[in-house]
């Protein structure tokens, strides 16, 4: 089994669209994971029917027992982000102020005070429309996102994968190069990059780039929106090749992405461009083929 992940320096440059495209040319053969807790939205694009939902708990919170309290205040001292309150005679701590530190329940001499799993989110596994399982997750409101809910969602998936035999993970990371995103990216065989030609686009892959570089993960290029500017894109190509890094090719400016997004489907599923579906199409063989090649110069 090997994991390719799909990620951006930024937002918006169609980081999903081309992982669920990769994801509809997989098949049965991948399993689909979403890590972009933040803004989940590879079920929508990829289908996504009997679905199962367990909570995720990423962290604690206080809480305070009214029963034992005695009202020192001991707690209200030793919290430095103001999440404790009085309420009466007793205190109660704002459990979205709360950072789980647990400094409160060392201090209070009533032990009064414990510490509980705090709801991050729920993490969702489900059948996608190409027969695939996905899973994928929502973070709770005022809930942090570190990375670790993206890290289960990944071991879910994992998990998923080696039951049923799958030959790839195709993981739909976060854009830039925040703890979410290196947890997307962390123990990947592959990252494809989909950057844009705009100013922060190309600023932005250079720093995607560099932290791949630097988590020595093999890595190419998928320009898409290519021809708003003819230049940059160029631009992109040769820091690819510069970096001996595979540059797959520049998608068009389409409205078929929009109109897929809207339709609930791929954009390989709506467009008639040839051009589009051959990029893609090549781009998902030809990582398929060096890696069950490999594997089987290895004999894996």
């Amino acid at each position: 089994m090997i994991r390719i992940a799909v990620l951006s320096g930024k937002g918006g440059t169609g980081k999903t669209s081309v992982a669920a495209a990769l994801g509809y040319l997989a098949g049965r053969e991948a399993v689909l994971c979403d890590c972009d807790v933040d803004a989940s939205n590879l079920s929508l694009v990829a289908g996504a029917v009997n679905v199962q939902s367990q909570e995720y708990s990423g962290g604690k919170v206080a809480v305070i027992d009214p029963e034992i309290c005695t009202g020192c205040g001991a707690c209200v001292g030793a919290c430095h982000f103001d999440a404790i309150e009085s309420q009466g005679s007793r205190f109660r701590i704002e459990s979205a102020a709360c950072e789980g530190c647990g400094y409160c329940a060392l201090v209070c001499p009533a032990r009064a005070i414990t510490m509980v799993d705090r709801k991050s989110g729920d993490i969702f596994t489900a059948e996608s429309r190409f027969g695939s399982a996905i899973v994928y997750a929502e973070l709770s409101i005022n809930a942090e996102n570190s990375g670790k809910l993206s890290t289960q969602v990944r071991r879910i998936a994992d998990e998923i994968a080696t039951e049923r035999g799958a030959f790839a993970v195709i993981i739909d990371g976060p854009p830039g190069i925040s703890c979410p995103a290196i947890a997307a990216a962390t123990g990947t065989n592959y990252i494809l990059f989909v950057s844009e030609p705009t100013l922060s686009g190309v600023s932005d892959l250079e720093r995607a780039l560099e932290m791949a570089r630097k988590m020595h993960i093999p890595s190419g290029v998928l320009v898409n929106r290519g021809d708003i500017n003819q230049d940059l894109s160029d631009e992109i190509r040769m820091i690819a090749e510069k970096s001996e890094l595979d540059f797959w090719g520049i998608l068009p400016l389409s409205s078929d992405f929009v109109r897929a997004v809207r339709a609930g489907k791929t954009v390989l599923e709506e467009t008639e461009d040839e051009h589009i579906f051959s990029i893609l199409k090549t781009t998902w063989l030809s990582i398929q083929m060096r890696f069950k090649t490999a594997n089987s110069d290895t004999g894996i």
